[in-house]
């Protein structure tokens, strides 16, 4: 057995409160709130000699030599946390025994303080007795005990003291809540919780995909959503669990060909902690079954919790539980995967058996940090994508074959996301792409990845086109691979009707996903089909006010219906050179061509590094042709991403029979 590292220090918990609220209703605010947040922790551990044991993103755990030093650093901590960006942090500080094992922070007094933390509100800092006994002879301190309370796995009642120096929010007992025993045990299944925000979304999303939710006379029909698990490990600190085994068993059901529809991630993420019914989320998502659970921790195990329910006829199809050791993360997702299959009587292929039960490491502690940057990844903001990064390149020290974390690189190099120039991050992508596939032939992510760079920056759209059905083939419901196709089929003007189905049936798998709703007005849009994008770029617009990439598209659809009010006026909720460029097609359109060159003129001075191709459709509209053709070139060969789009914007149609863009076409493989 290997030999134990015991210390006696100030264990310290902190946490930001609502984090995963906050992140879903302003991505960029909550990282700025994220980054305030570490530099401060970062500095205060160093000032008074702590250290950082666990960095969870959106809270911590660290230890301090004394509770002194630990109280110090936790009021300079709430100080410097009230400037702006502010952040609604809650601190816990006990003192005892921790050890350390196996690279692991163990010991009673972790849980302890842990439970201390749960009961904190924001700004607050709440401490045991005896953190209290060491500062009650430090007037500079002043504490004010707030009750006793029964913590969970906890065996005695613990009298908790709050912090009351000025700045500091005392809380009072009724405020309090946290990780206490219940007084009663609940009964029977378990319900979801959910957000009153999500729950005005779903009503909206409701209204929108109405047509296809389910029928009643559905009760055999192979679709199903698989929630959140609600999570009772420690605050949202482990969410690898809760969020990564549903995440893992929607993968593991996205291989099966036959099963009529099955929903993503980002479309059942924010179903967090609801009471809504599943029969009427099941009605809002389309589907028939879903999946719910709960996971709990009991001393050294997760005890799990599981569910299947068909909501149409409000049958229990199949459940279980189980107490999940470390080790067991690895493979209860296929277990559950394999019941499942059972209960809604589904029939693999040969291929679909030897892929569905498929981990891809043996090392818990990579799994878990591959779920950590998968979580930062969905963010999909160029501050995320780093933290993915991080975390991806942390698994993979642990476990340099691990397939998925080289594809997760992948995906945080194939689009403009990085901040990467297209052309030094293409390649980047393409060399993570494919060492996972060297791992894993059948991977589809990676093929995914590889088919989009095929298309995208090689422009083999022939060979792009054969690696995309190849992905759809092993993953027939990986959303992204249906878009890339679809996007194939039209922008090389093969088969439009074609690809904006491809885009539909994306949509079916992720009805909630911003980018996917706003790809399909987009190709509405590329098509001519200006009322139908418009409809779609309105709704994807209610659905998720903040998503930015919605705005310019629905701008250039005003403008072909002859919006032009409407039109310009939105164009003032854009930021950067976006503004001016498209604020100077606007008024272009408009036919105020005086307007349009000032603006033109204005941005180009203000931005020098201005983007290349909606600067080449501004000189389109404004009759510019060569220019425009110049700056084509240039776009094409920095290989810039809204090249894709050439052989089907409409904007570019004055152009198409120029001969400079004849030949740049040509070049382009189209």
């Amino acid at each position: 057995m290997q030999e134990q590292n015991r210390q006696l220090a100030a264990i310290l918990f902190t946490d930001i409160v609502g984090y995963t609220a906050m992140m879903q209703k302003d991505e960029q605010n909550a990282l700025a709130v994220t980054r305030h947040y570490i530099a401060t922790l970062k500095q205060a551990a160093e000032t008074f000699h702590g250290r950082i044991l666990n960095d969870y993103g959106d809270g911590s755990l660290c230890c301090f030599p004394s509770a002194t030093e630990a109280v110090k650093a936790a009021v300079q901590i709430q100080q410097r946390l009230q400037h702006e960006p502010k952040v609604p942090l809650r601190i816990g500080i006990h003192v005892g025994e921790l050890f350390f094992e196996e690279n692991k922070v163990m010991g009673d007094s972790v849980n302890v303080a842990s439970r201390i933390q749960s009961l904190a509100c924001a700004n607050s800092i709440l401490f045991s007795k005896e953190v209290f006994d060491k500062l009650k002879n430090q007037p500079e301190y002043r504490s004010v005990s707030v009750g006793k309370f029964e913590f969970q796995h906890v065996d005695e009642p613990l009298e908790i003291f709050a912090l009351a120096n000025d700045g500091l929010v005392v809380p009072k007992r009724e405020q309090l809540s946290g990780k206490l025993k219940k007084i009663k045990k609940r009964s029977g299944r378990k319900t979801l919780m959910i957000g009153a925000a999500f729950l005005i979304l779903l009503s909206t999303s409701f209204l929108i995909y109405r047509s296809s939710s389910v029928s009643a006379n559905a009760e055999d029909e192979k679709s199903i959503a698989v929630l959140p698990f609600e999570n009772s490990v420690t605050n949202d600190q482990e969410e690898y669990i809760s969020d990564g085994i549903p995440q893992d068993i929607i993968n593991n059901l996205s291989k099966i060909s036959s099963l009529q529809k099955l929903i993503r991630w980002s479309s059942v993420r924010s179903l967090k902690k609801t009471t809504q019914p599943l029969n009427e989320i099941a009605n809002e998502l389309g589907v028939a079954t879903i999946l719910s659970g709960s996971v709990q921790k009991l001393k050294d195990k997760n005890h799990l919790v599981v569910e299947l329910t068909n909501t149409v006829t409000n049958k229990r199809l199949w459940g279980d539980e189980y107490y999940l050791d470390n080790k067991d993360l690895l493979t209860i997702q296929s277990k559950i995967t394999n019941q499942i299959i059972i209960a809604l009587k589904i029939k693999l292929t040969e291929q679909e058996k030897g892929t569905i039960g498929k981990h891809y490491t043996e090392n818990v502690e990579a799994y878990k940090l591959y779920r950590r940057g998968r979580s930062f990844w969905d963010v999909r903001t160029p501050q995320s994508y780093d933290s993915a990064k991080i975390y991806y390149q942390k698994a993979l020290e642990l476990d340099p074959d691990y397939a998925l974390a080289y594809s997760g690189l992948a995906d945080c190099y194939v689009l403009p996301f990085n901040g990467l120039p297209q052309l030094e991050g293409m390649p980047i992508a393409k060399t993570y792409a494919m060492k996972a596939l060297s791992l894993d032939s059948t991977l589809c992510e990676a093929v995914t990845t590889i088919g989009f760079i095929q298309s995208a920056f090689e422009y083999n759209w022939t060979e792009s086109k054969r690696t995309l059905k190849k992905a759809i083939e092993f993953d027939p419901n990986y959303p992204i691979a249906h878009i890339y196709y679809g996007n194939l089929l039209q922008y090389t003007a093969e088969n439009t009707e074609q690809g904006i189905n491809e885009i539909k049936k994306a949509l079916s798998l992720d009805p909630l996903s911003n980018s996917v709703n706003w790809v399909l007005g987009r190709n509405f849009c590329f098509a001519h089909q200006y009322d139908s994008a418009y409809e779609q770029l309105k709704k994807t617009l209610t659905l998720f006010p903040n998503y930015l990439q919605t705005i310019p598209t629905l701008i250039y659809v005003l403008l072909q219906r002859k919006n032009y009010k409407e039109a310009i006026e939105l164009c003032k909720r854009l930021r950067g050179d976006w503004r001016g460029l498209i604020l100077s097609y606007a008024y272009a359109a408009s036919g105020d061509t005086a307007a349009s060159k000032k603006e033109l003129e204005n941005t180009l001075k203000e931005y020098p590094h201005f983007s290349l191709y909606p600067s080449a459709l501004v000189y389109t509209i404004l009759k510019n042709y060569d220019q425009a053709i110049r700056l084509l070139n240039m776009a094409y060969d920095a290989r810039d991403i809204d090249m894709y789009f050439i052989n089907v914007d409409p904007a570019l149609d004055p152009i198409r029979n120029e001969p400079g863009f004849k030949l740049l076409i040509k070049k382009m493989n189209l």
